[in-house]
């Protein structure tokens, strides 16, 4: 008699991976087996819901009642995409990687507006939402094409060393220097620059300037 009662009050597991965890609950009530949701798996892969993996595994033999335990995939998170432009490409990666945003596609182009090496185009855009796990493109700037004209900057009034650095900074090249005496100005102060302010001009054209001593 307990051999047979055993028998009776016995099921084999059915095999539900790649069901809907409703369709898989329906399906094994009807076995007299309880589906219960022990994990969440995130993916973006695959519909949310779907049973990935079950405890036991399908064709075990188990008493009537027994619990499946089972891991359900769940689509992951939205979040907002932050601003990446004017910045390096090794910050945005940092920034990205910390929100759960991979780096999709990174493209190289001229660009007048943001200096080399700098972001200059990201999709999708700041502040759009995006969920973990997927990418983000990214354009970085390679500063300006061989034939782009740039203006000049102001340099009056800058010391001597200052005037330098924003020249190298523009794309422009230091020209003639002139030192000239000047009693109402320290020494080594821009008093006039040829191209003026604002001039547009090729890269690596050349700056004079005349300096006080």
């Amino acid at each position: 008699m307990p051999l047979y009662i055993n028998e009776r009050n016995t099921v084999f597991t059915p095999n539900l991976e790649g069901l809907d965890i409703d369709t898989a609950q329906s399906l094994s009530k009807s076995e007299g087996i309880e589906v219960v949701v022990v994990d969440t798996i995130f993916t973006n892969d695959i519909n949310p819901d779907i049973i990935l993996e079950q405890f036991p595994a399908a064709g075990k033999e188990v008493k009537a009642g027994r619990a499946i335990k089972t891991k359900i995939t769940s689509m992951n998170k939205k979040v907002l995409v932050p601003e990446l432009l004017g910045k390096t490409l090794r910050a945005s990666e940092i920034e990205l990687n910390q929100i759960g945003i991979a780096v999709d596609s990174v493209y190289y182009s001229f660009n007048p507006n943001y200096p080399k090496g700098i972001i200059s185009w990201q999709s999708p855009a700041p502040l759009d939402s995006i969920r973990k796990g997927f990418g983000v493109r990214l354009e970085v700037s390679r500063g300006l094409a061989p034939n782009d004209f740039v203006p000049v900057p102001n340099l009056i009034g800058l010391f001597y060393n200052e005037a330098l650095e924003r020249i190298d900074s523009s794309n422009l090249k230091k020209g003639s220097i002139k030192f000239v005496d000047y009693e109402k100005s320290v020494p080594n102060i821009v008093l006039n620059q040829s191209p003026k302010e604002g001039t547009k001009i090729s890269q690596n054209s050349k700056i004079n300037l005349v300096i006080s001593k």
